[in-house]
């Protein structure tokens, strides 16, 4: 087993008091995709805590990054719902943050370059940041300049001797992601222009708490923020927030707007925080709660999966947050019998720990499944409509948010 190590206190006060909202047993990496069903896999620990100091919540466990990141197989391109939002994000970010041609503009853990092409297209100065060598070498392929590193103040200190500063510094879920919290957030503080604009998006606690989505609590993700928190955070890097937009993307995320000097907050940023208290996502009953619910969701998952013990059925998305489902739940080839992805990167290896094989699209027809069960249900429409697009016509089994249930959806539905 690699090491890792357990946290002693909150990752962002420091708080020694954390209190266990669920354990989720041993669980390999949710993005460490075997290619055979035989392959030994190391298994950590998954704990969910929550600070009662700050709020946050967060997984005890940190597993080492160079494990995690710096080979991966989530390509953002893949996904057409990723696409079609990094042009609303393009055009949402220069609201806030008007950009001209001589004006820099830095994403951090920029993935195959897909949300900084709009940025690159409109004339705007741009170069990505991400860890992964196999990633950071296809965006480059396809034009987008991005260096191949872990974002911190060495990396930024780079940036600005070279390019100058930043007027707008993109973290699309990646902050939830770091071990080296107060580092990041630190560099992006460095990086960014008196005048710039930080744009960080993570998916939101309220989300995961309302929608119990438990399943994107998994070994990547160290932190699950609410406004609440992460405000507490940025403050602690002169940082002050006073925007929030939207994102389809996660299943529920929000975009945080902050700049070095001061703004006045804005409506949607008041009412969100406002939100965000009537819920109760910085109380620890609240919490609590959610994680006697998960467990409950996990008998009607296995209850439900049961009665489809005499159908085909084949799943659609292998993303790491489906890896957390199947194996808190048991899942494996018993009750499924192939994983569709579209990442090519994917195709031919085994899901983690449950060891689903996972296929292309026509593979995973050819198969003539029944009923097919959406792991990735926060791209369950678009999902759907390629189903349909092949003609599919059975049910679809979707485990979240809230209850898994079943759904028929007419071709005549998504028209």
């Amino acid at each position: 087993m690699k090491q890792f190590e357990i946290i002693t206190g909150c990752r962002i006060c420091g708080h020694a008091g954390l209190v266990t909202v669920l354990s989720l047993g041993d669980h390999p990496l949710a993005n460490a995709l075997t290619a055979s069903p035989d392959a030994v896999e190391d298994r950590y620990p998954l704990t969910l805590m929550f600070c009662d100091e700050c709020g946050l919540v967060q997984i005890a466990e940190t597993v080492d990054k160079s494990a995690l990141f710096s080979h991966y197989v989530w390509v953002t391109g893949t996904s057409s719902t990723a696409r079609q939002f990094a042009r609303q994000f393009h055009e949402l970010a220069t609201q806030v943050r008007p950009l001209s041609s001589r004006d820099l503009v830095v994403e951090i853990a920029s993935n195959d370059g897909t949300f900084l092409r709009p940025f690159v297209e409109s004339g705007v100065r741009a170069i990505g940041v991400d860890p992964a060598a196999n990633i950071a070498e296809m965006a480059n392929a396809a034009g987008i300049r991005t260096r191949c590193a872990f974002w911190n103040s060495s990396v930024a200190d780079d940036i600005v001797a070279s390019e100058g500063r930043a007027n707008l510094v993109v973290a699309r879920n990646v902050i939830a992601h770091v071990s080296d919290l107060h580092e990041v957030v630190g560099a992006i503080s460095d990086v960014l222009d008196e005048e710039g604009v930080a744009a960080i998006e993570f998916h939101a606690a309220q989300s995961i708490l309302e929608g119990l989505q438990y399943d994107s609590i998994y070994h990547e993700h160290l932190c699950y923020f609410s406004a609440t928190s992460f405000e507490r955070l940025l403050r602690q890097h002169g940082l002050h927030p006073f925007h929030v937009e939207f994102s389809p993307i996660s299943g529920g995320a929000q975009i945080i707007y902050s700049s070095r000097t001061p703004r006045p907050a804005t409506a949607q940023y008041v009412a969100l925080q406002e939100r965000e208290r009537l819920a109760g996502v910085t109380d620890r009953a609240a919490w609590q709660a959610f994680g006697a619910r998960c467990l409950a969701h996990r008998e009607r998952s296995r209850e439900l999966v049961a009665k489809f013990a005499t159908r085909h059925v084949v799943a659609f998305g292998a993303s790491a947050r489906s890896a957390t489902y199947l194996n808190f739940c048991g899942f494996t080839r018993r009750e499924i019998a192939a994983v569709i992805d579209n990442a090519p990167l994917k195709h031919g290896r085994v899901t983690p720990g449950s060891a689903i094989p996972v296929v292309t699209a026509d593979e995973g027809f050819a198969m003539r499944p029944d009923l097919l069960f959406i792991l990735a249900w926060n791209f369950r429409d678009e999902i759907i409509e390629s189903c349909r697009r092949r003609g599919y016509a059975g049910e679809f089994l979707v485990p979240f948010p809230d209850a898994p249930h079943v759904v028929s959806v007419t071709a005549e539905t998504l028209t």
